[in-house]
């Protein structure tokens, strides 16, 4: 027991930080065209001018946060160096959604020596307090609000936007909004009047090459692991699995957690079958967290289909799809859902990967489908009864 940690076993990292998501490397890769446009609209900060709002959008895995954090990283060593009085920050807007929680952020940042309390105030109270802060430092602030369709309400970009135009700040103190979303629908969701507001920019992020990922890799790799760890074709094979859109932070994840698994059995190389395993553990995380947080129908439906095919031995209708899952929600006291409905639920499940029901036409009869299980039907099975709700259609019958 002298060494719980195994750290006197064979040492295949070497910094692995290199592999995590919030890693910033030296050089960014295939995002050239992006950083120079970025840069190019909040460099009149450093002069004393007003930054241009920017919002960005792009797949996940392309780059987005990263050449954000890498921008501002760059814009801070710049205002220091100046000495001016600007000050960027960056806010996840899954973690701080509310409008007042976003103001105490910025105030924390700008002047955290001001007490306002949490709770309790209303939100002109909290603006207020903002404004008077800024007008106090003489501050400019660059605000990212990252995953920003996560916030609760809209129209803090509205206020933020207009705090110029409505005399709120000093005509020389400005607030410059970038916002980043992974929906690249969600500018066009959004409220027309924040969106003109904002007069923005719009900047897309394209997926990367397999080129590109593969040299985002290879930088890492040597970063992260010690020489001749890691067998050639690995960081290939990575790029392959992170799928069409090659989404880069799953690659990297994919390495990370292959590096694990080899390190966790003391083997002095990352090999393929680690790479295989990683990917497997990967999928099944990603399939327990997508089932968990399915709507109720989603589930008996899902349900429906599993304990039919098992039963069966066979594919299965949308016709005695339907049949039991209605049973399922009378027994439950649930509403059921229209046919319509159900037959979109098991469209998404075919979308998804979970099942295969492909069309068939019936002559006369019109069109079906015939659905079958694609995953592990006892190991999603399982995973649905963890919601307590379905636990008692457990020893249910299917007749």
């Amino acid at each position: 027991m002298n060494d719980i940690f195994g750290t006197d076993g064979i040492q295949i990292f070497r910094n692995r930080a290199a592999l995590s998501p919030r890693y910033l490397p030296d050089r960014l890769i295939g995002r050239e065209k992006q950083v120079t446009e970025l840069a190019s609209l909040m460099r009149p900060v450093l002069h004393h001018g007003e930054p241009a709002n920017v919002l960005i959008s792009g797949i996940k895995g392309t780059g987005k946060t990263t050449v954000v954090k890498f921008l501002l990283k760059q814009l801070s060593t710049n205002i220091e160096t100046k000495d001016l009085s600007a000050v960027p920050i960056f806010i996840n807007c899954r973690k701080i959604s509310t409008t007042s929680k976003i103001i105490l952020e910025i105030l924390n940042k700008v002047s955290p020596e001001t007490e306002v309390p949490r709770t309790g105030l209303s939100m002109g109270k909290y603006y207020r307090a903002l404004w008077k802060a800024l007008n106090e430092k003489r501050t400019t602030i660059i605000v990212v609000l990252d995953e920003i369709e996560s916030l609760k309400d809209k129209n803090v970009l509205y206020e933020l936007s207009y705090a110029g135009e409505n005399m709120s700040i000093e005509e020389d103190i400005f607030i410059g909004i970038i916002g980043i979303s992974d929906d690249i629908f969600f500018y066009a969701k959004a409220e027309n009047t924040v969106l003109s507001a904002l007069q923005y920019r719009n900047i897309i992020f394209p997926p990367y090459s397999e080129e590109d990922v593969e040299q985002i890799l290879n930088d890492r790799c040597k970063i992260a692991f010690v020489e001749d760890a890691v067998d050639k074709g690995i960081v290939s094979l990575c790029t392959k699995l992170s799928g069409v859109e090659h989404d880069c932070g799953k690659a990297l994840t994919l390495l990370e957690r292959a590096g694990t698994i080899a390190d966790i059995s003391n083997e002095e190389r990352v090999t393929e079958k680690h790479v295989l395993l990683a990917n497997e553990e990967m999928g099944e995380k990603d399939l327990l967290t997508s089932l968990e947080n399915l709507p109720i129908n989603s589930k008996l439906v899902l349900l429906s289909i599993i304990r039919l095919t098992e039963e069966l031995n066979d594919k299965v209708t949308t016709g005695q799809i339907e049949m039991l899952y209605r049973k399922y929600c009378e027994q439950m006291g649930t509403n059921p859902l229209g046919r319509t409905s159900v037959s979109g639920i098991v469209s998404e499940f075919d979308m998804m990967g979970i099942i295969s029901a492909p069309v068939r036409s019936r002559g006369r009869h019109g069109k079906t489908r015939l659905v079958s299980i694609r995953k592990k039907p006892k190991k999603i099975e399982d995973i649905l009864y963890m919601d307590y709700r379905l636990k008692e259609l457990c020893d249910a019958s299917i007749i």
